[in-house]
Parts: C-alpha cells; structure tokens; sequence
C-alpha cells in the first residue's frame, strides 16, 4: 500500500507550476483540492525501481493556463514519465462561435 506523504502534496504544485511557466504558459491557476481518496485502486510499475506500487489517494491538482499547442506534447511527455503523476489528462477548450 502506498499513501502520499504530505509533503508531496504541497510540493507537487508548484512543480507542475515551474514546468509549465518555463514552457511558455501564461495566466497559470492551480486549484489544489488535495489529498483525496482514490474511487479504485491504481497498480503502477515504478520506472526507476521496478517494483509495483498500489495507490488509494491522490493529490487532485486542476490547473488552468494559456499555451502554445505544440507545448502540450512536451508537458504530457514530463507528466507520465514522472513516476509522482498517477494520471493525468490534457484537454483543449474550444472557443464558441458568436451567433
């Protein structure tokens, strides 16, 4: 069983907040909900260790900014390379045409 150690909860932000000022991003937000109880487990091969871990919370982190599109890549390569991240999603939002 592996929890999140507090300290990770408080320092996990503002690297996210680092990695993605210093990939160009403007107007970042970090809305940090905390540790909460995952809804199901998550099995997850450490990269360095091999060794599988078992999650049951999470650091639940929404994180709004401005980017180029080509910087998504870069910052979705660095989040599931990160053995930290459990998961993780990227989505873009459309601007609505005026009627």
């Amino acid at each position: 069983m592996r929890t999140i150690p507090f300290l990770l909860s408080l320092v996990l932000p503002s690297l996210c907040l680092q990695l993605l000022v210093a990939g160009g991003a403007m107007y970042v937000e970090v809305f940090n909900r905390g540790v909460i109880p995952l809804a199901y487990s998550i099995r997850k091969r450490n990269s360095r260790t091999g060794l599988p871990s078992t999650y049951y919370d999470g650091i639940y982190l929404l994180i709004t900014y401005f980017t180029k599109p080509e910087s998504m890549d870069a910052l979705q390569l660095r989040l599931n390379a990160d053995d930290d991240v459990i998961r993780s999603t990227s989505f873009k939002v459309r601007q609505r045409k005026a009627v």
